[in-house]
């Protein structure tokens, strides 16, 4: 393994809640990089399992892993993710770094990961946030998810600082989209976001399952698509494209049934005008180039 005492040092902050199941599996693979971290914050959101313990094996063993506790609470959500974030930063003000990884405690990447992704930082200097293809487990393997190249699954999104600090970091949204926001932001503000589909990552469960049905699922995608900014006749054609997935149909119509609901009350989204006009344009010029093939 290499040091990185370079220009390309990065830092790593994992919240962690109940990841009992999930995280030493995150920490083998992280404690065998290529290039390992500078530090790595691991917040531990008031686990109540035995998340805490398992960590601390590893703190004692590697003096670049970081443990912060925080209380336990009720309830979790998104805002409470950023949160917990935040607080892995308070932890690294006084730390020198040129990239920082996010890191979910569910997620494990192959031992060359940071350091194809720094290597693709230096190949592009207006690339602001970077990652690999993220593979969910269910059903016994895993299964690529599907999103566009000009998007970097949540769980291992990494940010040049610049492009961090520049987007004032991930917003503290109850309802999610955290790591959607952060990226359009970046390209709204002139940086590039990509993944690179050639390196893998597996999720070791299938993203967005915890302590939802299928059906619930399908109604925070309407809900999530409203929040977002989506126009409706691009969330109709993101509804029309789950038409073929379980529940056929329904799930379609449970995903658009939400977002009539949601458009019609007027729910308070987290992002703004600026926001959404530059995320319909984008939907615009999307659809411009898929015709064009045709």
């Amino acid at each position: 393994m290499k040091n990185t005492k370079n220009k390309n040092s990065y830092v790593l902050i994992t919240p962690a809640k109940n990841e009992a199941a999930f995280i030493e599996k995150t920490i083998i693979s992280i404690v065998n990089q290529t290039i390992l971290p500078e530090n790595w914050i691991i917040v531990n959101d008031g686990s109540k399992d035995q998340t805490e313990q398992i960590v601390n094996q590893y703190v004692k063993k590697y003096s670049f892993i970081k443990l912060i506790n925080m209380p336990q609470k009720d309830k979790r959500d998104f805002a409470s993710k950023v949160f917990a974030i935040n607080k892995g930063f308070e932890f690294l003000k006084n730390v020198s770094y040129d990239f920082y990884g996010n890191l979910d405690a569910d997620v494990n990447v192959p031992e060359n990961y940071y350091e194809f992704v720094l290597d693709k930082f230096n190949q592009f200097p207006k690339l602001g946030v970077a990652g690999g293809r993220l593979y969910d487990y269910y059903k016994g393997s895993y299964h690529k998810l599907s999103y566009g190249s000009d998007s970097v699954a949540g769980p291992i999104q990494m940010f040049r600082r610049s492009c961090y600090e520049e987007i004032g970091g991930y917003t503290p949204s109850k309802n999610g989209l955290v790591d959607a926001i952060a990226e359009v932001t970046a390209r709204m503000k002139g940086w590039q976001t990509h993944t690179f589909s050639e390196i893998k990552v597996h999720h070791n469960r299938k993203t967005g399952s915890e302590n939802r049905n299928i059906f619930l699922s399908t109604l925070r995608e309407g809900k999530m698509d409203y929040l977002f900014g989506l126009h409706p006749i691009f969330h109709i054609g993101r509804s029309i494209q789950r038409i073929k997935f379980y529940p056929v149909f329904l799930g379609s119509v449970f995903r658009t049934s939400s977002f009539i609901f949601h458009y019609i009350k007027r729910t308070k989204r987290p992002v703004n005008e600026d926001f959404m006009k530059f995320l319909r344009n984008e939907e615009k010029q999307k659809i411009k180039k898929y015709i064009r093939i045709f």
